[in-house]
């Protein structure tokens, strides 16, 4: 009797032992891909202002998904590029800057802030040579390396009052 309370105390043991080295295995792999994504984001915003568009799109999925702010949601890499050339025609200057980076798994939360100068058309905007500075949080779903889907709420709002487009309350 005495010998089997030993045995599945050494069994219970080794079965405790086994499954906290498991989590502590699965953290580390979490810990170490959730690290990845930080990784990657900060190299698709400095590709961004380094202006190296090719780069920045390889590490987009083909098919990449893009909630907009609006609701509106575009489909696959060439259409979150030609957003982003749009951008870069009505803002030459445009640099985006990373407040904050937060991560789960395979979720993304980025906090920025984009700022230029409106010297070129923007969606239909004759250029007002006017400064922006626009906040933005994204939230992205990352999959083997590379950005597969976004949920966007840019401040379009705020945006359009610093390019004249919609008046301010002083005004």
């Amino acid at each position: 009797m005495q010998l089997k309370k030993i045995a599945l105390l050494i069994l219970t043991f080794a079965v405790s032992a086994y499954s906290i080295s498991g989590y502590t295995e699965m953290d580390s792999e979490s810990a170490q891909s959730e690290e990845q994504n930080r990784a990657l984001i900060r190299e698709v915003i400095e590709l961004l202002n380094q202006r190296k568009l090719d780069k920045v799109f390889e590490l987009y999925a083909a098919d990449y998904i893009f909630h907009g702010a609006g609701g509106d949601t575009l489909h696959g890499r060439d259409a979150i590029r030609n957003v982003w050339e749009a951008w870069l025609v009505g803002f030459p200057d445009l640099h985006s800057t990373i407040e904050d980076i937060i991560t789960e798994g395979d979720k993304l939360v980025l906090r920025w802030r984009v700022e230029g100068t409106h010297t070129g058309a923007f969606f239909g905007l004759e250029p007002t040579n006017a400064k922006i500075k626009v906040s933005d949080i994204e939230i992205f779903r990352i999959e083997n390396g590379q950005l597969v889907e976004a949920w966007d709420q840019i401040d379009m709002f705020s945006m359009m009052q610093q390019l004249g487009a919609i008046p301010t309350q002083a005004e």
